[in-house]
């Protein structure tokens, strides 16, 4: 049986570089069970540089957010094509006999995309204690022939139950895991003097949605 919640966070893309200070978090309780706590997060990834923008972190399981100020990308201009950003999360204090794992990341940001540009999201999930075991999902955002577009964008990447990588049956301890995510975005282009553009917007940082999916083990 499975039980599903939301879980929101602002986030961008990352890959592993020099993982950050983990920044402590509040608990909450919002699972049909005593879920697990997240004790803290660490950022690695050029696109949540260590020194970079204040990044800022809340809530727990219901509400749960981040962002990430320094996440940019950009074809054709200042930004790398690729930009990429992992969150760890160090989970624990888990009812013992749960398992837990991310279903579902919505990420919205702000998009500039000309003509002859294609944006491709990656996103990948695993638990430190099992690295081999991973599941990646890939979204693609492109316009019609001739045409180009600005605007605010939610991307929806979904992982298939089938697919679902579940963290270790928490034991008598409460001890889960440390869950990565990471986010990476990339533009391609057969037209070298195309545009793009994909970060923050004016009043805005890059941000992503999280739903969890619990079971007995």
């Amino acid at each position: 049986m499975y039980f599903i919640g939301p879980f929101v966070l602002f986030l961008a893309v990352c890959s592993a570089i020099v993982p950050q200070e983990p920044i402590a978090l509040p608990d909450s309780s919002a699972a049909p069970f005593s879920p697990p706590v997240v004790k803290s997060v660490s950022f690695s990834g050029n696109g949540c540089p260590q020194n970079g923008g204040k990044k800022q972190v809340s809530g727990g399981w219901r509400h749960f957010t981040f962002t990430l100020p320094d996440f940019a990308a950009s074809f054709g201009g200042s930004k790398p094509k690729s930009v990429n950003c992992q969150a760890h999360m160090n989970l624990a204090g888990g009812e013992p006999g749960w398992q837990v794992a991310l279903k579902d990341v919505w990420t919205k940001g702000h998009l500039e995309l000309s003509q002859e540009v294609k944006l491709t999201q990656f996103v990948t999930i695993y638990y430190s204690q099992d690295a081999a075991n991973t599941i990646s999902s890939v979204e693609t955002v492109e316009n019609p022939p001739n045409s180009s577009s600005t605007r605010d964008i939610t991307i929806h990447s979904s992982i298939p139950m089938e697919g679902l990588v579940w963290s270790q049956c928490t034991d008598s301890n409460g001890n889960v895991g440390i869950l990565n995510v990471n986010f990476r975005v990339a533009f391609t282009s057969t037209n070298a003097a195309s545009y793009a553009y994909y970060g923050g917007g004016r009043n805005s940082s890059v941000s992503e949605k999280w739903n969890w999916v619990w079971r007995r083990c």
